[in-house]
């Protein structure tokens, strides 16, 4: 006996719909509301500590300005040990952290105008870190709070809980509403800088134009007109002269461009204002295996691992282990990228890699 048609569409209707039920629900059961886990200050402090880092990295690297840090500090008045970080990102931000931290992004402070509205911004910071792991808290966030503290993760692993948790965070900032209260009555963006504001962070208002070209700049490459966004990462470079954030752009550019030289001068520059940046030191190392400088190659690859592992500079790290004859240390670094990015283009390679016969490797 034949199925009629419809029947036989109905049961495919219901069996996708079972499908896309059961998919939900493996979703739902990671990012459901769960109950926040107990944790003593000590637990509290060590998450903060190990995620900020991570965290920093996600978000652009750290912004290094020690007068600033200072002044923050000092107008923080929380009457508690409290610790502020500077994410060199434009998009203002707070982002939250357990153990008494929070990192504010370098655009958020530039568009501070009054001493009023930065001791409202940064009370307001004081009380979002209190309130972690008290709202909002999902399954996947206690999972990986509870492997952070109960494990040890490998030094590459692009998966490891801290990091995993550093992405949750930088998914769940305070943004443009959130922000709402930290703006006292009667103070708007772009009305006059109060003369009682910090020196620092005029300063960063003043920087503003440089990285208004910077966005630009970065539009232009994406719309693959290379040579126009070259020459507008130099004029931002102009405008705002000796910001890590434009001048490693800048010398990535060069990069991609194959222009070594102009490239390393960039980076480097970058790299020496901004020691701890993984994007800017896996440029580096990618420059240096360029050039054929392969023990550079290493160190700087390695160090823009150690500060966040990702696909792109394992993979680099281990064709320079590769090249400096550690093939145990490479084809470790190849399997760790196609465990962990195994669709992509590098995880394809990193595989090929790894199938060669012993004698070629």
């Amino acid at each position: 006996m034949q199925i009629p048609i419809y029947k036989k569409t109905l049961y495919l209707i219901l069996l996708f719909l079972v499908l896309v039920w059961s998919g939900g629900c493996s979703g739902l059961v990671q990012y459901a509301p769960a109950e926040a886990p107990k944790l003593t200050l000590a637990e509290k402090a060590r998450i903060g500590t190990a995620v900020e880092a991570k965290l920093i990295q996600l978000l652009g690297g750290p912004y290094y300005d020690v007068t600033l840090i200072e002044d923050l500090s000092r107008f923080a008045q929380s009457g508690q040990a409290f610790k502020i970080s500077i994410a060199d990102r434009s998009g203002p931000a707070i982002y939250p952290l357990p153990g008494n931290r929070v990192v504010m992004t370098r655009g958020l402070l530039s568009e501070v105008r009054s001493r009023a509205e930065l001791e409202s911004l940064l009370a307001y910071a004081v009380r979002l870190s209190n309130n972690v792991y008290e709202v909002d808290v999902t399954r996947s966030m206690v999972e990986a709070t509870t492997e952070f503290l109960s494990t040890s993760s490998h030094r590459y692993d692009p998966e490891s809980a801290e990091i995993r948790l550093a992405r949750m965070f930088e998914q769940d900032p305070c943004e443009q509403s959130c922000l709402a209260p930290t703006r006292p009555v009667g103070v708007e963006s772009g009305s006059a800088t109060s003369v009682a504001l910090p020196e620092s962070i005029q300063r960063l208002s003043a920087l503003q134009p440089g990285y208004e070209l910077l966005a630009e700049g970065q539009k232009l490459e994406r719309h693959d007109d290379q040579a126009k966004a070259i020459a507008t990462y130099l004029q931002a470079a102009t405008t705002a002269p000796d910001e890590p954030r434009i001048l490693g752009t800048l010398g990535l550019a060069y990069l991609r461009a194959g222009q070594l030289q102009p490239a390393r001068l960039h980076l480097q520059k970058a790299a020496k204002i901004q020691p701890d940046y993984y994007r800017t030191q896996m440029g580096l190392g990618y420059l240096y295996l360029q050039l054929g400088k392969i023990s550079q190659a290493n160190e700087a690859l390695a160090s823009s691992a150690r500060m966040l592992p990702v696909s792109e500079n394992l993979f680099l790290l281990a064709e320079a282990r590769e090249k400096s004859s550690d093939i145990d240390g490479a084809m470790a670094l190849y399997r760790v990228v196609v465990e962990s990015d195994q669709n992509s283009k590098l995880g394809r390679t990193a595989a090929g890699r790894l199938a060669r016969p012993a004698r070629l490797q």
